[in-house]
C-alpha cells in the first residue's frame, strides 16, 4: 500500500504563535496523490540543557524517517536556522558512517528544506508533534492542528510525562490523537513506544503500527504510567544486534528482520531521576480470566490490558464489560509487550 512517504519536518525558531500570526492561517493543497504524507513539529522555545536536548532527539527522528526512505521538509522562516540544518544533517550522516550504520546508499529519502508552513498540515496523514514538555503549548498546537489538517490524520505527541487526553484535550477528532515516542538513540532501536488516549481508536493505532512496520519499527504500549528508558547496557546491546543485522543483510534496511519487543529484562524508568525496578511477577502478567496464559490483548476503548488474546475475544462476544474498569469493549488488539 505504502511504498513511500513524503514528511515535513517544521522547525519554528519563534515561538508557534506568533509565527501563525505572521504567516497566517491560510493553507494551500501540499499533497501527492497516492502518497502517505507527515508531518513532523519541533520548535526551540526554552534555553539550557533540555531545550538542546530536546533539539537533538528531534533531529534524530528527522534523520531517522530519511534513513528509511521517507522524503523530509524542513521548515523554518529562519534562512540561518536552515542552514544550521543542513550542516547538523550532514554531521549525523558522518557519525552514521563512522558506526557503521549507514546503508550504501547513504539516506534512502530526500530532504527539503521550504519556507511555507501551510504547505505542510493540510495533506498529511500523519503528524508527530516533538515539542518541548509544555502542555498549553501542545494543547495549542494540538488546536491548531486537528483544525488544518485532514480528519483522519493521525496526530502523535512525543511526550514523556504529560496525560494524552489532556494534550489532545481541544483537538477535534481525538479518537486519532497518540503519543509515539522513539527510543534514544533512534537509528537502531526497533522498539517504538505507543501511548492511546481514552479516545484512541483502533483503526488509528493499526494506521500507526503499519506505518512504523514499513521501517523496521515495532510499536509496543508503554506499561504503567512512566516512559520506557533503557540503560547504556541495553543500548549498546541493540546496537550490536542492529550492526550484526547490517552486516548480514549487506546494508539492505528492508532485509532486517523484525522481532518481537524484548523488553522484559530490567528496565530503567525515566521519572526525574534513573531507578531500576524490578521485573513484575509471574502472576501479574497472567491473564485476569483464565489465570493460564500471558496478556497480549488490549481492550477498547478503555485500553486496559489484562487478558489474553483468547479471553478478550470471549468477552467481547458475551458483550461483557472490562474486568478492571468495567467499561463496555467495542474490540480487542492483539499486541506484544513488555
Amino acid at each position: 500500500m505504502w511504498s513511500q512517504a513524503i514528511l515535513c519536518v517544521v522547525l519554528l525558531s519563534e515561538c508557534f504563535w506568533g509565527v501563525l500570526a505572521n504567516d497566517g492561517v491560510c493553507f494551500t493543497s501540499g499533497g501527492v496523490a497516492g502518497i502517505v504524507i507527515a508531518t513532523i513539529v519541533a520548535t526551540l522555545v526554552a534555553g539550557g540543557l533540555a531545550a538542546a536536548f530536546v533539539w537533538y532527539l528531534w533531529l534524530q527522528r528527522k534523520g531517522e524517517l530519511a534513513y528509511h526512505g521517507h522524503e523530509v521538509r524542513v521548515y523554518d522562516r529562519s534562512p540561518e536556522r536552515l542552514d544550521y540544518v543542513r550542516l547538523r544533517v550532514q554531521d549525523e550522516k558522518a557519525l552514521l558512517a563512522e558506526d557503521g550504520l549507514l546503508p550504501p546508499s547513504g539516506f534512502v529519502g530526500d530532504i527539503f528544506y521550504v519556507s511555507r508552513l501551510e504547505e505542510a498540515v493540510r495533506s498529511s496523514d500523519f503528524i508527530f508533534e516533538a515539542v518541548p514538555e509544555d502542555l498549553a503549548l501542545k494543547q495549542d498546537l494540538f488546536e491548531w492542528i486537528s483544525q488544518c489538517c485532514k480528519s483522519d490524520a493521525v496526530i502523535a505527541t512525543n511526550s514523556m510525562t504529560l496525560n494524552i487526553d489532556l494534550i489532545s484535550e481541544r483537538a477535534s477528532h481525538k479518537e486519532r490523537c497518540l503519543g509515539v515516542r522513539y527510543l534514544y538513540p533512534v537509528y537502531c532501536i526497533p522498539e517504538v513506544e505507543i501511548v492511546p488516549s481514552s479516545h484512541t481508536a483502533l483503526a488509528t493505532l493499526e494506521k500507526v503500527r503499519l506505518f512504523l512496520s514499513r521501517m523496521g519499527k515495532v510499536a509496543f504500549f508503554r506499561a504503567g504510567k512512566d516512559p520506557l528508558v533503557l540503560t547504556a547496557k541495553q543500548r549498546d546491546a541493540k546496537k550490536a544486534e542492529f550492526l550484526k543485522n547490517m552486516r548480514e543483510c549487506k546494508g539492505n534496511l528492508q532485509k532486517i528482520p523484525q522481532t518481537i519487543p524484548n523488553l522484559s529484562d530490567k528496565q530503567l524508568l525515566s521519572k526525574g531521576a534513573d531507578v531500576e525496578l524490578d521485573e513484575p511477577s509471574g502472576r501479574e502478567k497472567d491473564c485476569v480470566v483464565c489465570m493460564d496464559e500471558e496478556r497480549n490483548c488490549v481492550l477498547h476503548p478503555c485500553h486496559h490490558m489484562c487478558t489474553c488474546i483468547t479471553c478478550g475475544r470471549l468477552l467481547l462476544k458475551r458483550q461483557d464489560a472490562c474486568p478492571i474498569c468495567r467499561k463496555h469493549i467495542s474490540s480487542v488488539f492483539r499486541v506484544y509487550h513488555s
